[in-house]
Order: C-alpha cells, then structure tokens, then sequence
C-alpha cells in the first residue's frame, strides 16, 4: 500500500508496456491538484486501465468481492454476456485504487 491508501499495482501492470502507460498517465492525472478542472481525466483513464485490465488479461482479474458489495452481487446475477467485462472492471480497479474509491464503480 502506498502512503495514499492506494495500492502497488502487481507486477504484471509494470512488464505490460500498455499498463504502464497508462499507471503513468493515471498516477500524473489522479495526483493534479483538485482544483483542475479537467477531473474527467483521471476517470477516464482509470476506465481504460480496467478494461484493459479485464479484456487482456483476464486471468489477473481479481475474484469477485465477498464482503457484501453491491456491484459484485448485483453482476452474481446478470445473464448478459456484456455484464463478465463490466464486473470484471469493476474488480480490477482494486489493483490500483483504494477500495473507497475502486468501488465507486
């Protein structure tokens, strides 16, 4: 865990020059200064980092939350195939952010 309350991303981020990319781009956009008006940034780039995450390597993809989430309960129960991406970002996000905020989405 970093001083921040976010965690070291897995090795696997940093020897994916894709993941990379975007750790940097992320970790430069979610560290600006609050009064930026350009937030959506560093939203966007944390979207794009999960669904990389989740499409190509889906095998690194943490297992669903079992502490009562309600995103990971809510996906349990979809049958549309669009939903295992979503859920599967949703998770992800956990590899980078902190849960408070991971969990936002």
């Amino acid at each position: 865990m970093s001083p921040d309350g976010r965690p070291v991303p897995p090795p696997f981020m940093w020897a994916c020059e894709q993941c990379a990319e975007l750790l940097w781009l992320f970790e430069s956009a979610y560290g600006a200064d609050k009064a930026v008006p350009d937030r959506d940034h560093a939203a966007r780039l944390q979207v794009t980092l999960s669904r990389h995450v989740a499409v190509d390597h889906p095998s690194e993809v943490p297992a669903p939350h079992t502490d009562g989430c309600a995103h990971c309960e809510h996906y349990a129960r979809q049958d549309d195939p669009r939903d295992v991406v979503l859920w599967a970002e949703h998770r992800a996000r956990g590899l980078f952010l902190p849960p408070v905020a991971a969990r936002l989405l």
